[in-house]
Formats: structure tokens, C-alpha cells, sequence
């Protein structure tokens, strides 16, 4: 089983605030299945563009709550000019050089929009917690990846394993072989054989290595770790008990999932985040309302012109405050309104026809898991009672042989059945622990 606690304090010290679980001179260079999902969790760039997409949500939420506050805005300035004056107490126009100042404080209040504030407030608070379901959800699939990946390797060094074991016990057949015929007890032929299939046997294990070579490599990609770094990948010691564990039916499984399915919660929200859009677009119909309140002074001066009183003098006498309101009637926008809320219409649409796929994905993925719980476990129960029963045929059989009852290929084909049920019982091993660790990521366990 995995522990919830990769899932929570993991992902929330790594994922929002970018910490880093090891450096790429810190890794370990034994690679258990728990550290190898860490450091995917840690590199993996869906996860990492997951994450700065949540920020960014959680940027524009933030932002939205201050659309219900006034824009505030001052205007200073101070200006030369020369040429044709007109001098506001007389009237009179005048050809001289003068100075001048406008400053101003400026707040223009949203006082109704026709709720689209509000509606864009709600609507980035849905999309902040949309970015929180797809962050579990690339977990989810990074940590089901790497499961996989690793249940590959493991199951490529059991065939290593295997056939190293028959290179070994052919060797001594060979050994046993070779002494018999320097006694005079038996021809080369059973020699030539056995060299002959210890050559295949050695050829096999080159390709069994290859084939580990390949997935250790794929994991490693995974992980985006230096391939060329001698990584051991751990093997996995299963217990009995673990072959054993109770399987749940089906409708157990699928009612955790969709209950916890953050993929699923994403899809929902999307419905909520377009009917929203729908109601913002629609807004734009409606008149908007905005007040305006503004404090500015003034101040003019010919220059060399003792007759105008100072700048301070002037600002003082010369202020203004204003505050009014203005009402804005959408008449004709040249059909953008309407064309908005059927695109917003069409999304909305398209948000059911998305929650509705994932529910479709989430149908198959689980189907899937479990039919492959189902194949492992009705696997090995037959694999142990054919193993059983084979082992012993082969040790029937290498008895038989040594005593010269029996011949070369009969001993052969005994070998080659029981490590082919050796094979599958091991497969069927692995497989039932892995898939009931997929099943319990996407169920949530």
C-alpha cells in the first residue's frame, strides 16, 4: 500500500513552494518504488506546469477581489509655454512666456457592472480550485507511470534471475557430463548438447539483460536521471498475505474513484466556470454605472509678471473638488454582446461533453486496473498449483537423467515448463501488488 502522506506533505511543500527532494548529486543510487515516485513527483513537468498554473489562478483570484475597489490616480505636472496666452481672469490674450500647473487626484468607483464583478470574483475562485484537482490529478498519473515502469523492470530481473539459475544448474550438468565421459561412462553427445544449449541459454540472457537494460533505461527517463549513473533499481520482496488481500467488486472501487476522482471534480467546476463565462457575457447587456470623485488645483504665472500671486497662493485658492456619476446604456456594440454569449453558450456545451469524457476515462482506466487485478490473481492461483506439480516433474526428471533412465531432451523440456511457470507465477505476483497500488491511486486509498 502507498502512504497518503506522498500525497499531502509531499506535494504541498514540493508543488507550491518548490522544494526540491534531492539534488541531482543527492539522489540514491538504490531506487526503491517510494523514491522513485518522489523524484518524479519532484522533476515530472506536468507537474511543475500544473503547479504554475495554479499560481496563476491563484494570482488572478487574488486580483479579482480588488476589481470592487476605486482606481485612484494622480496627475502631477508643471509645463512651460511661450506665444499667445490667454489669460483666464481678463480674458484678454497676451504674447509672452508663462508657466503652469494642473495637478490632480483622480477615484472612479464601479458602483454595478451588472454583477460581472462578482461573477469573474467566483469565476477565478472555481478556476484556483480546478488547478488544485489537476495537480492531484498529474500526480495521480505520474505516480500510476512510474508504477508501471518499475513493475517492468522488476519483472525483466526476475527473467535474469531465471536464466542465470539455468545457466548454472546446466554448467553442472555439464561438469557432471564431462567427468562421466573421462571415465568411460558416456559418450559426448550428451556433452555437445549441453554446451550447445548452455550457448543458447547464454544467448538468452543477453537478450533478457537487453530487454532490463531497456525498461531500467525508460524508468530512468522517467525520472530524468543521468542514465549513464549506476542506478540500482530495488527489488521487491512479496509476502504471501500480499497475494492474498481481499479484492473488493467492482462497484466498490468505481464508487471510491468517482468520489474522489480529481479529474472528475476538474470536469465539474469546468460546467460551473462556463456557466459563469455565460453570465459575464451577458452582463454586457446591461447598463453600467461608474462615480467619479476628483480633487485638482491650479496654477498660472507670466513669467517676470509680478502681478500673479505665487504657486502655493494659486493651489490654495485655485482648488476644485468634483464628484458625479455616469451611467453607460449598451445601444448597438456591433453584435459583440450576442456573439459572446453564444460562444459562452457553445463552452458551456462543451464543459458537459468534457465532464462526460472523463467519466468515460475514469469507466475504462478503472475497468482496465481491475480486470487486470482479476487476470493476476485467477494467474496465480493456477501458476502455484502448476508450478508445484512441474518442479516436481523436473526433479523427477533430473533424477531420471543423472541415472540415464532418461533422455537429454526430456530433461530439457522438463527445465523449459517449469521455468515457464516459474516465470508466470512471478509475473502474476508482481502484477497483483502493482495493480492493487494502481487501484488504490485511482480510487484514492
Amino acid at each position: 500500500m502507498r502512504t497518503k502522506n506522498l500525497k499531502t506533505t509531499l506535494i504541498i511543500a514540493m508543488l507550491f513552494t518548490g522544494i526540491t527532494v534531492f539534488a541531482q548529486d543527492e539522489v540514491p543510487k538504490a531506487l526503491d518504488l517510494e523514491t522513485c515516485i518522489k523524484i518524479a513527483l519532484d522533476k515530472n513537468l506536468d507537474i511543475k506546469r500544473a503547479r504554475n498554473d495554479a499560481l496563476i489562478a491563484n494570482s488572478n483570484y487574488e486580483q479579482s477581489k480588488y476589481e470592487f475597489y476605486p482606481d485612484l490616480n494622480a496627475n502631477l505636472n508643471y509645463g512651460f509655454s511661450n506665444g499667445l496666452l490667454s489669460q483666464n481672469a481678463t480674458g484678454n490674450a497676451i504674447n509672452a512666456s508663462a508657466n503652469s500647473s494642473n495637478p490632480s487626484i483622480t477615484a472612479n468607483v464601479p458602483l454595478y457592472r451588472g454583477g460581472s464583478i462578482r461573477n469573474n470574483k467566483e469565476r477565478s475562485q472555481m478556476l484556483l480550485e480546478a488547478s488544485s484537482f489537476d495537480i492531484s490529478s498529474s500526480v495521480d498519473n505520474t505516480e500510476i507511470s512510474i508504477t508501471g515502469f518499475y513493475l517492468q523492470v522488476l519483472l525483466s530481473n526476475e527473467n535474469i534471475k531465471i536464466s542465470e539459475e539455468r545457466i548454472k544448474l546446466l554448467e553442472g550438468q555439464l561438469e557432471r557430463a564431462e567427468k562421466r565421459v573421462e571415465l568411460g561412462v558416456e559418450n559426448n553427445q550428451q556433452v555437445f548438447n549441453l554446451k550447445s544449449q548452455i550457448a543458447n541459454e547464454n544467448l538468452n540472457l543477453v537478450t533478457v539483460k537487453n530487454t532490463y537494460a531497456q525498461n531500467k533505461l525508460l524508468l530512468l527517463q522517467q525520472l530524468l536521471l543521468d542514465p549513464t549513473e549506476d542506478y540500482e533499481i530495488v527489488s521487491i520482496e512479496i509476502t504471501d498475505d500480499q497475494t492474498r488481500q481481499e479484492t473488493l467488486p467492482y462497484k466498490e472501487y468505481f464508487s471510491k474513484a468517482e468520489e474522489y476522482s480529481p479529474s472528475l471534480k476538474s470536469a465539474e467546476l469546468g460546467i460551473d466556470i462556463s456557466k459563469k463565462d455565460f453570465e459575464i457575457a451577458k452582463s454586457d447587456k446591461l447598463p453600467s454605472l461608474n462615480g467619479q470623485v476628483s480633487y485638482s488645483s491650479q496654477y498660472f504665472a507670466v513669467i517676470d509678471d509680478e502681478n500673479f500671486p505665487g504657486f502655493f497662493d494659486q493651489m490654495d485658492d485655485n482648488r476644485q473638488f468634483f464628484a458625479g456619476a455616469g451611467l453607460s446604456i449598451p445601444i448597438f456594440n456591433r453584435n459583440r454582446v450576442k456573439n459572446n454569449m453564444q460562444v459562452a453558450q457553445i463552452n458551456m456545451d462543451n464543459a458537459g461533453l468534457n465532464l462526460e469524457q472523463a467519466e468515460i476515462d475514469l469507466h475504462n482506466r478503472l475497468q482496465q486496473a481491475y480486470l487486470d487485478l482479476l487476470t493476476a490473481l485467477s494467474t496465480y492461483n493456477a501458476s502455484v498449483e502448476n508450478f508445484e506439480a512441474l518442479e516436481q516433474a523436473f526433479k523427477f526428471s533430473e533424477t531420471s537423467y543423472k541415472s540415464g533412465n532418461s533422455d537429454f531432451y526430456s530433461y530439457i523440456e522438463a527445465l523449459n515448463n517449469k521455468n515457464r511457470a516459474e516465470l508466470e507465477l512471478n509475473n502474476a505476483k508482481y502484477s497483483i501488488v502493482f495493480r492493487n497500488r494502481i487501484l488504490d491511486i485511482l480510487s484514492g486509498s
